[in-house]
């Protein structure tokens, strides 16, 4: 039986074709080559040509060669942007009809400020150190202090507990110097936000790095983007990102890196390009933190679907041009995120992922084939497994993650590994694809010849990957409605599971069910099926029911209970801490019940959409609330 992934796709949801939205020419979409960037004579922007008309203006004073400079940068621009696309159209008349914005961004125009020359040299983005030139024909100017800023609604998050590596460093994002030298010219207050964004990406970009011993490769990846040439709509998707965790409004960035996305997928040299992949990458996290919020209705609504449809057609376009993942071995930092986001991505909604690691001929990278451990070594775990007789590929995906779990709680416990935080989380994604293209292939929830075997298999390799998923977001305060669908799946093979088929492992069985409610932790209470009670309270009945049965005297205890569980997969250090609290929430272990609302109730009346709630944990993990970047007096330059 083979790994490789047999998936039924479906396709995406696309209400938004039923509205007509005034803005689809300024949506990504590089599967027509970039048809859609081209506007015609009708839907050009006055406001780009008249800002493209206006002198650029500086306080410094002039000379001789700065005039000649700067007159010769004009005359590149206006030659080189007769080739380039803008399609922001006519701004002020879309500001005014679509209704997808907060509030109305000011004509671009008046939003042109230059920024002085830095004195700090040794600033990895100083005129001094970088390689690259500022003349580029997708230069424009980027001011957010004439805007009219609108705070929008965001989830009002409380910090989760932190999981700490004993090594672990402070980062200084002031050590990054002022940006002088991009193709986009800054002032102070969007020199803050991109710092903010560069500090959010270089120190969450990789979830279970808890040492930030990434931290170094992430910080040049993003340098690189933003002092690429071509790093225009990049630095735009990034000021898009800051502006949202700060409760700005960042709808004219968004348009702006739009635009400037459009006019590369019509070059066939950029229409690939790494820095062109992170854009879209960017825009289509933030689309989809938005859709994930449930105050976000009607028209608003639509329009941000059409967009994220886009966004994602035009991301799955590019990487398939670009010859798959493998064809971005050179840069690590965007092979992993591509990954792991279309896996993330792949388990919320249960669909086809959009991207996969495999070699040319399709196989998947085996973690066994990368660790030094030998089944022997975990023979306690694998064991129960065996006398339960589950499926032999099966077992052996359990073995991977097995190796994974030991060396991946050596990671959290002491900060070394044989692998590096990169590459862990590369093979955290890779045994999460293994286990959904398992559990696809084997799916019999639609078959009526499917036996107590198949749910009994079904049940565990949903358990393990809602365990994989725990276990490799050590600091995430809660899931939401991302594992919504893996505990619904789980439930139903449990119910078609007869208690006999544990018997050989009661304790794997206890397990299953604590690993789905811990996934159903996550769901709001209040959001029922019309035939079930809610998932938590099945799993927390069941687990009540076989606890009662072992220890029908006196309650276990719970580092009885925890001991019971570490014979299985386990990290002592995380899920400790995390069951201690369900448990007391389910009142097990002889306490009395809890009755408190869980994390992700904050939601509000309406339920996240399922398709769109891995945007939860985007928004929780980079956009978070900072509202001090349009307070206080800058320190970045």
């Amino acid at each position: 039986m083979s790994d490789s992934l047999d998936l039924q796709a479906g396709n995406r949801k696309s209400s938004g074709a039923q509205t007509k939205c005034p803005t689809h020419f300024m949506f990504i979409d590089s599967s027509n080559g970039g048809v859609n960037a081209k506007p015609d004579r009708v839907v050009r922007s006055f406001v780009m040509k008249s800002a493209r008309n206006k002198k650029s203006w500086s306080t410094r004073p002039k000379c001789a060669n700065t005039q000649s400079h700067i007159d010769k940068d004009k005359r590149h621009r206006k030659s080189s942007r007769k080739d380039s696309v803008i399609e922001l159209s006519s701004l002020t008349d879309v500001s005014s009809q679509r209704k997808c914005d907060t509030t109305t961004p000011v004509p671009l125009e008046c939003q042109f400020v230059a920024s002085p020359d830095s004195s700090r040299s040794g600033s990895i983005f100083s005129r001094k150190s970088s390689k690259w030139t500022c003349e580029s024909p997708l230069s424009s100017f980027a001011s957010p202090s004439t805007e009219h800023w609108g705070v929008g609604n965001v989830f009002d998050l409380s910090k989760p507990r932190q999981v700490q590596c004993p090594s672990q460093e402070t980062f200084n994002p002031s050590g990054l110097g002022p940006f002088d030298c991009l193709v986009v010219t800054l002032d102070t207050r969007a020199q803050r936000l991109l710092h903010q964004f560069v500090q959010a990406a270089s120190t969450r970009l990789i979830p279970l790095d808890i040492c930030r011993s990434s931290e170094n490769a992430a910080l040049s990846w993003v340098s690189a983007c933003l002092q690429s040439p071509i790093g225009s709509p990049f630095i735009y998707a990034a000021l898009t990102s800051s502006c949202r965790g700060a409760q700005l409004n960042p709808d004219t960035y968004k348009w702006r890196a739009m635009s400037e996305i459009n006019g590369l997928l019509s070059n066939s040299r950029t229409n690939t390009n790494d820095v062109t992949i992170a854009a879209v990458l960017i825009l289509l996290a933030i689309e989809e933190a938005d859709l994930a919020n449930p105050k976000r209705t009607g028209y608003d609504r639509r329009c941000s679907i059409m967009v994220n449809e886009a966004h994602y057609n035009g991301l799955k376009t590019m990487i398939k041009q670009r010859g798959g993942l493998s064809a971005l071995g050179d840069n690590k930092c965007l092979q992993v995120c591509l990954l792991m986001h279309s896996i993330a991505q792949s388990i919320t909604t249960f669909k086809q992922p959009y991207a996969i690691l495999a070699d040319a001929n399709g196989h998947i990278e085996d973690y066994c084939y990368y660790t030094n451990r030998s089944p022997h070594e975990f023979a306690n775990i694998l064991q129960p497994f065996r006398e339960l007789a589950i499926d032999r590929v099966l077992l052996k995906i359990i073995f991977a993650v097995t190796a994974f779990t030991a060396d991946l709680a050596s990671w959290y416990d002491t900060g070394t590994c044989t692998m590096d935080a990169l590459d862990l989380q590369k093979h955290a994604s890779l045994l999460m694809y293994r286990l959904l293209a398992w559990y696809q292939h084997n799916n019999h929830e639609r078959m009526t010849g499917a036996s107590p075997m198949d749910y009994l298999n079904q049940s565990i390799c949903l358990a393990v990957l809602i365990f994989l998923v725990n276990a490799t977001e050590p600091n995430a305060a809660a899931f939401g409605h991302r594992l919504s669908k893996a505990v619904s799946k789980l439930r139903y093979s449990l119910e078609r599971t007869p208690m006999v088929a544990w018997r050989n492992a009661r304790h794997v069985y206890l397990w299953v069910l604590t690993m789905g409610a811990l996934g159903a932790s996550s769901l709001r209470e209040r959001i029922r099926r019309s035939d079930t009670a809610p998932q938590l309270k099945y799993f927390e009945q069941h687990i009540k029911s076989i606890l009662l049965h072992e220890c029908p005297e006196q309650p276990m205890s719970m580092e009885q209970l925890l001991n019971t569980l570490s014979t299985c997969l386990w990290i002592p250090s995380l899920f400790d801490n995390r069951l201690k609290s369900l448990w007391l929430s389910m009142g097990l272990c002889g306490y009395w019940p809890v009755d408190c609302e869980d994390a992700s109730s904050s939601d509000g009346e309406h339920a996240v959409d399922e398709e769109y709630a891995l945007g939860k944990s985007t928004t929780m993990r980079f956009f978070t609330v900072d509202t001090s970047v349009s307070r206080r007096p800058s320190s970045l330059g």
